[in-house]
């Protein structure tokens, strides 16, 4: 091995090293369990006010149950019906969106500002979509079904 072969290998370990030292640091960074505590219960206080506070969750969560229900009662296969699920499920994520995007704009003023309504129309359109994404998963798994049984 020449020299310059040497301190190409040199500059590659030390390469390595510095890598280790910052996965070693960023270990140093994770949450301590009071700080999983403490993140656990704002989860934990945000769900109970958007659960109590609106009521398009509420339905929503309904919505979600009894698809949910449905999917695992359908002859369909485990990542079918995880995909049927899931896709529901992120509708209710986007409503929660939708709830902390109109928390927000309500903080900020509750005077008609057309770029207030803006944001909260857009929050709108992201649960009409997560919904209608949800809709057409549905439809693709259920006509596949339907011609499995049928076709």
């Amino acid at each position: 091995m020449d020299k310059e072969e040497l301190k190409s290998k040199v500059a590659e370990l030390a390469k390595r090293a510095n890598e280790l030292k910052a996965d070693i640091r960023a270990l140093g960074e994770l949450k301590s369990p009071q700080e999983l505590k403490d993140a656990a219960e704002y989860s934990a206080r945000g769900f109970r006010a958007v659960l109590f506070g609106e009521k398009a969750f509420r339905t929503d969560i309904v919505v979600f149950v009894v698809t949910a229900v449905i999917a695992f009662a359908l002859p369909v296969s485990w990542c079918e019906k995880a995909v049927m699920v899931y896709t529901v499920f992120m509708a209710l994520v986007a409503e929660i969106v939708n709830t902390a995007i109109e928390t927000v704009v309500d903080r900020i003023s509750l005077e008609r500002n057309e770029l207030s309504g803006r944001a909260k129309d857009i929050g709108s359109c992201l649960v009409v979509t997560a919904f209608v994404g949800a809709g057409i998963t549905w439809t693709v798994i259920l006509t596949g079904l339907l011609i499995r049984l049928f076709g």
